[in-house]
This record gives structure tokens, C-alpha cells and sequence, in this order.
């Protein structure tokens, strides 16, 4: 009946509007956490990590190389977070044949010339005695866009492959993110005037003409652009997919200048220190953007959607999409059903 359906509707909402309103009462403020707190123990504060300098981030690359870099006008610079193992090296190489020879993209071969520099972000591997091994060594030479950082790579610890689904295991994917946050912040440093600073994946394949033309119709602030994925812990968090995501300057100065997150990707990793790193979804450093992005309170931040990258992982995102529609149809049928009955 009527009557039935209107309740049905009614207690729906009902249950939604409690969900929403429990969502606010539990989250957390992390200014507090990180800030307040840690304030309050500042007799127990650990030593952080040192900063990686702009001279060791560039000691593979010869410096006539860095001279041309700062004499180019890109419209972005693009960096992707890798790693000292053959697999990794497999994917540069992948990406370097074949993507990065599209026309636009600025490389050694062109005496970097073009709209788009690619950078490899590295840091140093358990399995090469966290130094950087003598074959990366000689990739960066050959190539001259390997970035090399302080920051020990964290262990993996769990059975996951690369190419496979799964989770590398908390260690490993906080290294991915202190990675990310220095790309971006070197990435300001070393290039004052690019207007797009962007993260990749090193197995993904970009289509760079089609990627440049788009982005040349984007705002030059405030753009946070491309596949749009919601992630929840204990509330929706809104972020771009790290296979690609490009930030506007001014988003990515946001983003760097976010004081918890500077302290963190400097702490030293501990089982006991994880919800601190939790705090700012640092086990997922593209939700970790998103993360910071919300508690800057950035307001007016314009999501864009990006369909010209493909990624292995990016049908399990619309799988999951269609799976949650699925679940959504099939509440309203059985409603509809029940009512027809």
C-alpha cells in the first residue's frame, strides 16, 4: 500500500540522516591529535628523519641538465614514485618507450623540450643495503630524470605482487607516501613558475597529447584533476586516484604547507606510532592528498575528471563503482516489488 511505502521511504531517510550524523560526532580532529597533543609529551618527541636536500635529490642528474630544466617554461612537471627493484625498472623502461616519446613530453633526447618533465621519484631499498643499487645508478645516467631522496624505502610485509591487487603492507605504503610529499614539495622548489605539478603510477599508460590538450583548458588554480574515488573510514573522503593525479600550484602549496603532514612524513616508522600515520591516510598516499586537501578546509578546490590514463588497477575502481549501483538498484526493486505484492 501507500501507507507501506511512505514508512519504507521514511525509515530509509531516517537511517540515513542518523549515519550522517554519527560520521560527524566521530571524526576526529587531527590538528588536535597531531599538534595539541604531541605538544603536551614534548619530553618524549622522537628525532625526526632528515630533509632530503635539493643536492641529493639531484646528484645523479648533471647539472647543465638542471640549468635546462629551470631555462624551460613547462606546464607541468610529472612525478612518479618508484622503486630500486628489477620489476619497477621493467615499468620505467615500459613507460619511457613508449608514453614519454609522445610528442610534448620533455626528455633527454629532446634536451628536454617540451610542454611535460617526467621525474622518478626513488628511495633507498632494504634489499640494496638502503643504498641505491649500481643498476639505478646507471639508468640515471643514461636517462637523467632519477631523483634520489634520504628517505629509506619501508619493508614489504606482506604477499603481494607487483601488477597484483592487494596491500604492500603499512610500512611500505607510508614510504610511498613521504615519497609523494616530496615530490610535490620539491617539485615547488626546484621548478617556481610550472603552474600543474602532477603524480603518477609507474605502470600506468598516459596518452600525452590528449593529456596536455586538457589540461591547457583547465584553471590554473584550485584544479585537483583526474579519476574521481571516494574512500571511507569512518566517513567519505573525497580524492583524486594516484595513477594520475595533477594539482594546481596552489592546491599543491596547500598541500605541502599542511604542518601535521610535514611532521609526519619526517617521523621515523614504528608499530606503536601507526595511528599517527593513520591520522592522515598515509597507508594510501593519494587519499593522504585528499586527506590534507579537507582538513586545509581549501575551499571551492575544482574536481576534474581524467579519462586519457590506463591503469591495472583502474577496472577494480569501476567495479566497484557498478557493484555499489548494483546494490542501490537492486534496494529500490525489492521496495518497488514488495509493493506491487
Amino acid at each position: 500500500s501507500d501507507k507501506w511505502m511512505a514508512s519504507v521511504v521514511g525509515v530509509w531517510f531516517l537511517l540515513v540522516l542518523f549515519a550522517v550524523s554519527r560520521t560527524q560526532e566521530i571524526e576526529t580532529n587531527v590538528d588536535a591529535y597531531l599538534e595539541d597533543d604531541f605538544a603536551a609529551n614534548s619530553s618524549q618527541q622522537p628525532q625526526l628523519l632528515p630533509r632530503t636536500t635539493d643536492g641529493e635529490a639531484l646528484r645523479y642528474v648533471p647539472r647543465d641538465v638542471v640549468d635546462a630544466w629551470k631555462k624551460r617554461d613547462f606546464l607541468i612537471v610529472l612525478g612518479i614514485p618508484t622503486v630500486d627493484v628489477e620489476a619497477r625498472q621493467r615499468r620505467r623502461h615500459l613507460q619511457r618507450s613508449t608514453c614519454w616519446r609522445f610528442p610534448g613530453v620533455a626528455t633527454r633526447a629532446n634536451n628536454f623540450t617540451g610542454a611535460m618533465l617526467v621525474l622518478y621519484v626513488l628511495a633507498r631499498h632494504p634489499s640494496h643495503g638502503y643504498n641505491y643499487s649500481a643498476t639505478l645508478l646507471e639508468e640515471a645516467a643514461q636517462w637523467h630524470d632519477v631523483v634520489t631522496t634520504s628517505i629509506d624505502e619501508g619493508r614489504v610485509t606482506t604477499n603481494k605482487t607487483v601488477g597484483g591487487s592487494g596491500f604492500w603492507g603499512l610500512e611500505a605504503e607510508i614510504g610511498m607516501s613521504r615519497k609523494t610529499y616530496f615530490l610535490f614539495d620539491f617539485a615547488l622548489r626546484l621548478f617556481p613558475t610550472v603552474p600543474y605539478i602532477a603524480k603518477g603510477d609507474d605502470d600506468m599508460f598516459l596518452r600525452v597529447p590528449q593529456y596536455l590538450a586538457d589540461l591547457r583548458t583547465l584553471p590554473r588554480r584550485k584544479t585537483y584533476w583526474g579519476f574521481f574515488l571516494r574512500y571511507y573510514r569512518r566517513r567519505f573522503l573525497k580524492y583524486i586516484g594516484g595513477m594520475c593525479a595533477t594539482l594546481a600550484r596552489d592546491v599543491a602549496e596547500k598541500f605541502v604547507s599542511y604542518k601535521p603532514l610535514q611532521r609526519l612524513v619526517r617521523l621515523p616508522y614504528s608499530k606503536e606510532r601507526e595511528p599517527e600515520f593513520l591520522s592522515l591516510n598515509m597507508d594510501h598516499e593519494d587519499a593522504m592528498v585528499g586527506r590534507v586537501l579537507h582538513e586545509m578546509r581549501y575551499k571551492d578546490v575544482f574536481f576534474c575528471i581524467l579519462f586519457c590514463v590506463r591503469a591495472s588497477v583502474l577496472m577494480t575502481y569501476v567495479c566497484y563503482i557498478f557493484f555499489y549501483q548494483f546494490i542501490l538498484f537492486g534496494f529500490f526493486f525489492i521496495v518497488y516489488s514488495m509493493r506491487i505484492i
